[in-house]
């Protein structure tokens, strides 16, 4: 019985070619994306899935000042040997340091050199907080004794080839070497720690040293139970007032469960890339699951459309005896036929369309997500769900008619709520003029960014990191062989660049100001002034420190420029900074000799903060160079010709500023592509319902335009009637859709703290698109059906 089901299902596919493609490629197209979609989901659900996980959690930082509020995955070096020395249901802790604290790191093996952006210092535990898998070496002495690293198997392939690397060295930035003491498997995907090599902490330098200040040190802990987080969690006020004091410090401290990381990060600051965003993964989670509802309507819609033709076979098929339980089975059949062979095609499609998923999205996701048991095992019931959900209206309804209904002439059959019809097709439209809308807003909001002034300008400004010169005389070879260049129209040695590398520090307007602001600061060696184009409100910019820069008592005297939001919160004006001592961490003799306006140094997801230049001795790592504009190839070739005269065995390793400030909107910039991708397959997928209602409205009209067209109608008044139906559907969905997309659009414009304002027009635009969309999709059938032949619509009367 089943067999023969499938068998007459198979036929009428076959027979009604265009409806069976129309389903199929909507069907396809849908489940495609939710298939790429719900790949990803599953792919971000699976991360750090190794054994005691449940039992791993790292330090958080909470930052609270009067202006705002931080969270840090980064904390000072002393927590985690303090708790772990003091807490005995601390099983395993291991501090872990991004080299640089976020610079790359320059290698370099004999002739060879490679820029490496994933070099960690980490303590001996982190082997088995992270269980890695160790290919070659002794996991147990792993990282025991400093200048030793682990190299991850792609990297040793990488540098030695088929060779073991074990006790072979590599040279870290032309001034450490250190020895491969292992070679761990390649982290996975799915692995929120993402290092490619790992050095021994204690080479690092902040091992022995141990501070309650820095907080620039993630650092995780393997607890005996995981119930015993509660006693660390006691415990971490009580450390901290012991150590630092209550009113010293601008931290508290909670532990963040390692399952939660990945997915519950989105706000902290952390070194890893590998970050996800819950809120993110259920609105692609709904995504999912309102295109396949919408590619289930189509197939709904396009039954109806059929309805008339398929009453005719119901009725000569119960005249001829069917019972209504297997006219059900055989419609059932149909459907299940339908789709399957569309999740097979909307498979194939998924698996082609991964790479582009990841372009579009900036996501990994990766093929082996393909082999995951929830990704097959939801399969079939996807299937099922599918054919229960598209079936229902050809096998309910269509199986319910009598003969006398089927076949009698001129008799329109019962085919369901035609308000239920619209209000599926109103639903669809809704949710593509709410996309569309939000692809509008988006798209302006990226403008207004790219096009704001941010106080400096970044175009034709170069940063060559200088992490590989091993002393100041390298440094001012580098500094005479690029000014010594036709395109260098200034330059400045510094500690950071806008928007990444600064310290962070707190300045105080007096000592009862305990809290203080936050504050960015930046040791700099040179013209920054004119290499970022900044305005000097006041005074001057820092100098160059030299030995007689010091007290009577021998103190060093430092120079600092705050930008002007450093000096309202102070309370002073610009001219009446000048002169006065700072408080910010720099030292006791830090006096400000000038004042920058405003610029945005971060995105501008944040507002203006406090900011600082400075001559104090930080590490510097950058040359900053502003060029003249020409030929930008052979700009860059002069500088790397004379980065390579001065350090030939390191890598030249650069970054435009306007580059980079560009790669900070990365994310936004790939949220609304996927936006607007997901809009065209929304718009697309919606177009087909309309189609199929165009199609039953046609059909189900047929004689009443025939008897139009013989009282003289022409073709474009009759256009017009089948086509008002239609637009008074799109304006239901623009009234529906328009409080949707502004209450939803203006939360995601909260996420900028400079935006621009939702206008009348972006609705409006909206509108007239998905008007002429719908009135595309509907015109074939109303012309189709206008220009018919009145003689044949009224042959049967």
């Amino acid at each position: 019985m089943i067999t023969n089901y499938f068998k007459t299902a198979w036929r009428n596919l076959l027979n009604n070619k265009l409806f069976s493609l129309l389903n199929i490629f909507g069907l396809a197209i849908g489940l495609s994306v939710a298939l790429l979609l719900s790949l990803f989901v599953i792919q971000e659900r699976s991360f750090d899935t190794f054994p005691d996980r449940d039992k791993i959690f790292r330090y958080i930082a909470h930052v609270n000042h009067e202006e705002s509020k931080m969270l840090w995955a980064g904390v000072p070096n002393a927590i985690g040997p303090t708790v772990r020395d003091n807490i005995p249901e601390v099983k395993r802790s291991a501090r872990t340091l991004l080299n640089g604290f976020g610079d790359n790191a320059s290698i370099t093996i004999g002739s060879d050199a490679y820029i490496e952006s994933r070099l960690y210092w980490a303590d001996p535990d982190i082997v088995e907080i992270f269980d890695l898998q160790f290919v070659h070496g002794d996991r147990k002495k792993a990282l025991s004794e400093p200048n030793t690293v682990l190299l991850s198997e792609r990297k040793a392939k990488q540098y030695f080839g088929d060779e073991s690397p074990i006790n072979k060295t590599v040279e870290l930035d032309r001034n450490t070497t250190l020895k491969v003491t292992g070679v761990y498997a390649d982290l996975p995907a799915t692995s929120t720690f993402d290092a490619d090599l790992i050095g021994s902490f204690t080479t690092s330098g902040f091992s022995k040293d141990l501070k309650w200040d820095n907080a620039s040190f993630e650092t995780w802990i393997m607890l005996n139970d995981s119930d015993d987080y509660r006693k660390v969690e006691d415990y971490l006020p009580k450390m901290i007032n012991e150590h630092v004091g209550a009113e010293g410090t601008y931290y508290t401290l909670s532990l963040q469960p390692l399952t939660d990381v990945h997915l519950n990060s989105a706000e902290i600051k952390a070194y890893s890339n590998r970050r996800g965003d819950a809120k993110q993964l259920q609105q692609l989670t709904y995504l999912a699951i309102a295109l396949l509802l919408m590619a289930a309507i189509n197939y709904m819609n396009l039954a109806t459309a059929r309805a008339q033709q398929r009453s005719k076979e119901v009725g000569v098929s119960k005249a001829l005896g069917a019972s209504r339980k297997g006219l059900v089975g055989k419609f059932y059949a149909e459907t299940a036929l339908l789709t399957l062979i569309s999740i097979l095609f909307g498979l194939a499609l998924a698996v082609m369309g991964i790479p582009l998923f990841n372009a579009l999205s900036g996501k990994m996701l990766v093929y082996t997500t393909l082999s995951h048991p929830v990704f097959w095992m939801g399969l079939p019931v996807l299937w099922l769900s599918l054919t229960l959900v598209s079936g229902l209206y050809p096998a309910v309804i269509l199986s319910s008619y009598t003969p006398l209904e089927a076949l009698q002439k001129g008799k329109t059959v019962k085919t369901g709520s035609a308000l239920f019809r619209r209000a599926l097709v109103v639903l669809q439209f809704s949710a593509s003029i709410v996309l569309i809308v939000g692809v509008v807003i988006m798209y302006r909001q990226m403008d207004f960014v790219s096009q704001r002034k941010l106080g400096y300008n970044p175009e034709n400004v170069i940063a060559i990191s200088i992490g590989s010169l091993k002393n100041d005389q390298e440094l001012d070879a580098l500094r005479n062989q690029i000014s010594a260049l036709a395109p260098t129209q200034s330059m400045v040695v510094s500690q950071a660049f806008p928007g990444r590398g600064e310290s962070g520090h707190f300045i105080h307007r007096d000592d009862s100001d305990k809290q203080g602001a936050a504050l960015s600061a930046n040791r700099v060696i040179g013209d920054i002034e004119s290499v970022l184009q900044l305005e000097l409100l006041a005074g001057r910019m820092v100098n160059e420190r030299v030995n007689s820069d010091t007290t009577q008592d021998g103190g060093w005297i430092f120079e600092a420029v705050l930008n002007k939001y450093a000096v309202d919160y102070l309370g002073l004006t610009p001219e009446e900074a000048i002169g006065k001592k700072v408080s910010a961490g720099f030292g006791d003799n830090t006096y400000i000799v000038g004042v920058v306006d405003n610029f945005n140094y971060a995105t501008l997801h944040n507002p203006m903060g406090a900011y600082a230049f400075t001559n104090t001795p930080q590490t510097v790592r950058y040359l900053m160079v502003r060029f003249n504009t020409g030929d930008l190839r052979e700009t860059l070739r002069q500088y790397e010709a004379a980065y390579k005269r001065v350090v030939p065995d390191a890598p030249f390793d650069y970054t435009f500023l306007d580059s980079h400030l560009k790669s900070l909107y990365q994310s936004d910039q790939q949220t609304a592509s996927v936006l607007l991708s997901f809009s065209v397959l929304a718009i697309f997928v919606g177009c087909l319902g309309l189609f199929g209602l165009a199609a039953f409205t046609a059909e189900k009209r047929t004689k009443e335009i025939g008897v139009r067209k013989v009282l003289g109608a022409t073709v474009p008044s009759l256009v017009r009637l089948l086509s008002l139906d239609f637009i008074k559907l799109v304006i239901v969905a623009f009234v529906i859709a328009c409080p949707l997309a502004y209450w939803g659009f203006s939360k995601w414009l909260e996420n900028f703290a400079y935006r621009i304002d939702i206008q009348w027009w972006m609705f409006a635009m909206a509108g007239l698109a998905a008007m002429a969309i719908a009135l595309l999709t509907v015109s074939w059938q109303a012309i189709r059906a206008a220009v018919a032949n009145p003689v044949e619509s009224l042959r049967d009367e």
